[in-house]
């Protein structure tokens, strides 16, 4: 028993090394601004499902699925906005097996904790369940003689369930 443990434990840890996926550096959604909770499309023929995770001021987080026999993780990205309009929006790349990423939760004046969704990811022939948090992080800088926390990047860690 001890042995299958050990042997799954390993396997698991190769599979979020080597087969863990990676952003698909498309577009943001076009409503990313504007909806709210979560909501489907039909995209290039394949239903797809876009999950807010949270908001931070102006920056929303998305973790996007195939809701296919579960739901297939595909992308997560984050925009600014302006109002209704995306100002601005970068791929996020999860990053496996970060001890302060998965499954910290606690925030921080740097860091800040958005949420975390789940997502299926496919292994040999069938799937493994990963944990997606979200972090927006933030630096310290000087405007003239005041100095201020501001956005610096996002982070997305996933682990397995």
């Amino acid at each position: 028993m001890k042995l299958r443990i050990a042997l799954a434990t390993a396997a698991a840890v190769l599979v979020s090394i080597f087969v863990a996926p990676a952003a698909a550096n498309a577009a943001p959604d076009s409503i990313a601004c504007s909806a709210a909770g979560s909501y489907s499309r039909v995209i290039g023929g394949t239903p797809t499902t876009f999950w807010l995770v949270g908001t931070v001021g102006s920056y929303r987080y998305w973790h996007v699925v195939l809701p296919t026999g579960g739901e297939l993780y595909q992308r997560s990205y984050v925009v600014r906005c302006s109002g209704d309009t995306i100002a601005w929006s970068a791929d996020l790349n999860p990053t496996s097996g970060n001890a302060d990423r998965c499954p910290g939760t606690t925030s921080t004046v740097l860091e800040q904790y958005v949420g975390s969704r789940t997502g299926l990811v496919p292994f040999l022939s069938w799937y493994l369940e990963y944990d997606y948090h979200y972090w927006h992080i933030k630096k310290w800088v000087w405007i003239g003689t005041y100095g201020a926390w501001v956005y610096d990047h996002s982070e997305v860690g996933y682990c397995l369930t």
